[in-house]
């Protein structure tokens, strides 16, 4: 996560892998901090609409229900994975 506007519950963030419009997410971060949601008004770097973001390292925007922080990770939430939350903010991604 690159940062958050407060006031139009925007997410600016840099992605790694493709992105659509619709897919499902997980935010997570220090302290236990972690909600999932689904991609909403996705946007590019120039403010462009956009269904799907396939360049690697793309600048994007997106609508997020809740405050997140610079530095958060978010990546695609898959079926069959469970990720188990340590005492001291670290997770571990296991399979069902």
């Amino acid at each position: 996560m690159v940062s958050y506007d407060d006031a139009t519950q925007t997410a600016t963030l840099r992605q790694r892998n493709v992105i659509n419009e619709g897919d499902q997410v997980e935010f997570y971060g220090p302290g236990f901090r972690h909600f999932e949601t689904y991609i909403e008004d996705l946007h590019d770097a120039k403010g462009n609409k956009i269904d799907r973001a396939p360049n690697p390292m793309e600048l994007l925007t997106i609508k997020v229900p809740q405050p997140v922080q610079s530095g958060d990770m978010v990546r695609a939430l898959k079926e069959g994975l469970i990720n188990l939350y340590k005492e001291d903010g670290t997770s571990v991604t296991v399979r069902a």
